[in-house]
């Protein structure tokens, strides 16, 4: 599922930003999902964790953190997924930007998000 080119541009940028050595956003420039509130990208989102992320995060953690009780915000999600972290893949290559943000959403969207 594609949500939009512009979608798809501001996540880019960032990720080419931060791989390039440009400097962090301040606090009040921070990227922001533009998919929160989407039901079909929530939908969306709901069927790649269960594919992806589920298998190490499962409903409240597992072998990966609770991603339902994160304290990242939603530029720091979408670089922990796409880059990876010390125990964590990089899903640059498996997962696009929009994909990401769909997850997010999803996350977000549930009961379960503190």
């Amino acid at each position: 599922m594609r949500f939009g080119f512009h979608v798809l541009l501001a996540p880019v940028a960032i990720v080419i930003g931060i791989a390039t050595g440009a400097p962090d956003l301040g606090a009040a420039e921070q990227l922001a999902n533009p998919l929160l509130g989407n039901a079909e990208a929530q939908a969306e989102g709901l069927r790649i964790y269960r594919t992806r992320c589920y298998v190490c995060h499962l409903h409240e953690g597992g072998r990966g953190p609770n991603l339902f009780a994160t304290k990242l915000n939603d530029e720091e999600f979408l670089n922990v997924v796409i880059q990876g972290r010390m125990t964590m893949p990089a899903f640059g290559q498996r997962m696009s930007p929009d994909d990401v943000w769909a997850v997010h959403a999803y996350v977000k969207s549930t009961s379960k998000y503190q």
